[in-house]
């Protein structure tokens, strides 16, 4: 009924931390010409450390949670061909020893390893939550938190597929370029969830995928949102940045999405889903709570890639190559004992430095 299950004692909060987009980059495997000078440097291969796992790791270490859930783009497939970067990623976060589930972003499958190499490899460690299964995408899996022998919540890890993938990765029949759920994907778990609650009528459900419905454009449209680049509209901050209210924040660039006729965002409702976590778009970093559902972006974990930065006169700015100092941590989910979600919020990272 459900794939993991996380035992919590009685007592106790549940806390869970979503980490979004590591997207290790190893400049060493890029194509000529695909980098810049500056990237090939800031990028190369000795970086991990410096660029990811320190700043994971204060993350972890400072939220102590039950649970880490990763929000896709692992690795930036295209710049990990020989699967380094994956493997050295699973071995950083098996050093925990905490519960980890990942979903697959849309730049996994482009490494020439293959989907079902780099599924396999996720399988085979100890600590890490995954199971893949040959619905449409890679992964598609569930983990249910379970509080003095009650199931509180279950999270459908799901793949919302999109990207490139490369021809290992296509030849398996199931890694798709086009982003969205398919038919066997919804079905799947409509049916599940069907099945849970027939024994646990009250239990809660997340879904946790890459990236973002379009009803999250509309969720953000009270605080000004828009797609227009020029309407003067962005940076939007949310109040309580550093609180645990509702809705919190930052919207710095319009958001990439799917399911333009919200057909899969009514079946969330139909189905009394609270919760949607996504990643994929870096600079954003908003939580808000629209029609019943907690549509969250997850903070930014890495400074691989673009993110958002503060620069020295407090500005808040977009850049792919250090301008400032980089906004980035974890979001943390505290859970009641019947698990609903108590205090949602950002833990940004305290030893981060201006960069130039």
């Amino acid at each position: 009924m459900v794939d993991f299950i996380i035992e919590i004692p009685k007592g106790r909060k549940p806390v869970v931390l979503q980490l979004s987009d590591p997207q290790i980059i190893d400049s060493s495997q890029a194509v000529a010409g695909r980098l810049s000078k500056g990237e090939d440097t800031y990028w190369a291969k000795d970086k991990k450390e410096e660029r990811c796992f320190k700043y994971i790791r204060e993350t972890v270490n400072n939220v102590s949670p039950d649970l880490i859930l990763i929000a896709g783009d692992i690795v930036y497939g295209e710049f990990d061909h020989d699967g380094s970067g994956l493997v050295s990623f699973i071995e950083f976060m098996e050093g925990f020893g905490i519960p980890w589930a990942p979903v697959f972003g849309n730049h996994e499958t482009e490494s020439r390893m293959g989907a079902d190499w780099q599924c396999k490899q996720l399988e085979n460690a100890k600590n890490c939550l995954f199971r893949q299964r040959t619905l449409t995408g890679n992964g598609n899996y569930t983990v249910g938190i379970k509080q003095n022998g009650v199931l509180t919540r279950v999270f459908y890890m799901m793949d919302s597929n999109s990207g490139y993938p490369s021809e290992a990765s296509i030849s398996n029949g199931h890694s798709q370029h086009k982003a969205g759920f398919g038919d066997d994907q919804i079905e799947w778990y409509t049916k599940g969830i069907g099945c849970i609650r027939k024994e646990f009528p009250d239990v809660k459900i997340s879904f946790m995928l890459h990236i973002p419905l379009h009803a999250f454009e509309k969720a953000y449209e009270k605080y000004g949102y828009t797609r227009d680049r020029s309407s003067g509209a962005f940076p939007i901050v949310i109040d309580n940045m550093d609180e645990t209210g509702t809705d919190f924040g930052v919207i710095l660039y319009p958001i990439d999405n799917w399911d333009k006729e919200d057909d899969v965002w009514q079946s969330f409702k139909t189905l009394g889903v609270d919760s949607v976590f996504v990643g994929h778009d870096h600079e954003v970093s908003a939580s808000v709570v629209y029609e019943g559902i907690r549509c969250q972006f997850g903070l930014k974990s890495t400074t691989y890639d673009s993110n958002i930065y503060v620069d020295e006169g407090g500005s808040l700015v977009k850049s792919w190559i250090p301008s400032g100092k980089p906004m980035i941590g974890g979001t943390v989910m505290e859970l009641g004992e019947n698990g609903a979600i108590e205090k949602s919020y950002h833990y940004y990272c305290k030893n981060v430095e201006f960069e130039r």
